[in-house]
């Protein structure tokens, strides 16, 4: 049973202080879900968003309830809406995550079949909070499902914080690690950043054995969890401070004139050109973690001269949703998912959980409803 209304983490203004507010509850339409929200993880575009550095071709109403990593519990289903996207049947008190509402109807969505880049998709945590149904983010007592979203089931050999950071930075993953193409034993492979996306691509490159699988990031805590998670090298950029630095700290690693594969999952500025940069001839660049900031100087010569193939990766559709749960359970004996993640935070917290992610003392801090204030 849905209460008459239910509280939300409401953002008016950039960088401004979140206030906890109450919306009416909606019924479901015909397809949709209402769930009660167990818990929410930061990401960190929620930064971003609160920071007023999204950049990219998003915009950004107010006010607006933002968190788009969570897990919710159904209590109530619209018609229709018995069954998730890969056919498990859903009812009242199963554990959901759900994925963007793309339009269906586009060119990108119906001939590129590429749902993550629909032009007109709804994203969560980013439509304004005052317009029916209201519950669009993560950071609330209830998230509304709409009817074109993918949803699926959550195992139950899956906590519901790990499925919630795997909602966003494991699925992301997945898709980046699938568009770098075959990695194998003969592969040195860099990851350019540890902090979520770069951590769960550690331990999903592991699998695969690359000769090399080298970590670039900081802080030390960090660099640690990696290499318990398959890091076969790590270099922390607070003591190789410069590019040069790390460039040569990794061909001395690799040898063959660098790797043939880096993982941009940092969204550091200069990230992209350092990535480049590093790579050997006919090298392979994956860029994900860079949805924002400013504008980079590649050198275009380089990318020609040395055969390199680039390619971009954004989200995951519900898909690498899938997948990333399939992962987390199957491997939850071999990787500590717990050490990813932070304190609990109530909704009068958000603040202090988006600075704890700022600040880098928490990896993932999480949301949680149920937790005073």
């Amino acid at each position: 049973m849905t209460t008459a209304t239910g509280r939300a983490a409401v953002l008016d203004s950039f960088g401004a202080h979140f206030e906890v507010r109450e919306f009416p509850v909606p019924e479901p339409a015909p397809g949709a879900i209402v769930a009660a929200i167990d818990v929410a993880t930061v990401c960190g575009s929620d930064l971003h968003i609160w920071e007023g550095k999204l950049g990219g071709t998003y915009t950004v109403p107010m006010p607006l309830i933002i968190g788009h990593e969570m897990v919710g519990r159904v209590v109530s289903l619209g018609a229709g809406a018995e069954r998730d996207s890969v056919g498990q049947a859903l009812a009242e008190g199963d554990r959901v995550v759900w994925a963007n509402e793309p339009c269906r109807h586009c060119y990108t969505c119906t001939v590129e079949r590429e749902l993550t880049l629909c032009p007109n998709r709804r994203l969560a945590g980013l439509l304004d909070c005052n317009v029916a149904p209201h519950f669009h983010g993560a950071f609330a007592e209830y998230g509304y499902i709409s009817p074109g979203a993918g949803r699926l089931r959550v195992p139950d050999d899956v906590e519901s914080p790990w499925a919630s950071a795997g909602s966003c930075a494991l699925r992301t993953v997945i898709n980046t690690v699938e568009a770098a193409g075959r990695i194998d034993f003969l592969d040195s492979v860099v990851v350019q950043g540890a902090g979520p996306l770069g951590l769960f691509t550690t331990a999903l490159l592991s699998l695969h054995a690359p000769r090399h699988l080298i970590v670039v990031g900081a802080p030390d805590e960090r660099l640690k969890l990696a290499s318990e998670w398959g890091a076969t090298h790590t270099i922390s950029i607070e003591r190789h401070r410069e590019s040069a630095q790390r460039r040569e700290a990794i061909h001395e690693i690799t040898g063959l004139g660098g790797p043939s594969v880096a993982i941009e999952v940092s969204g550091a500025p200069g990230a992209a050109v350092e990535g480049i940069d590093m790579l050997r001839p006919h090298g392979r660049y994956v860029i994900s973690g860079t949805v924002g900031g400013a504008r980079q100087a590649i050198d275009v010569a380089r990318v020609t001269t040395r055969g390199l193939r680039i390619t971009g990766s954004m989200s995951g559709d519900i898909d690498a949703y899938y997948k990333a749960l399939e992962f987390l359970g199957r491997h939850r004996e071999r990787f500590d998912w717990d050490r990813m993640l932070g304190r609990r935070y109530g909704l009068g917290e958000v603040n202090d959980a988006l600075d704890a992610m700022r600040s880098m003392r928490e990896i993932k801090p999480i949301v949680d409803p149920a937790v005073a204030p």
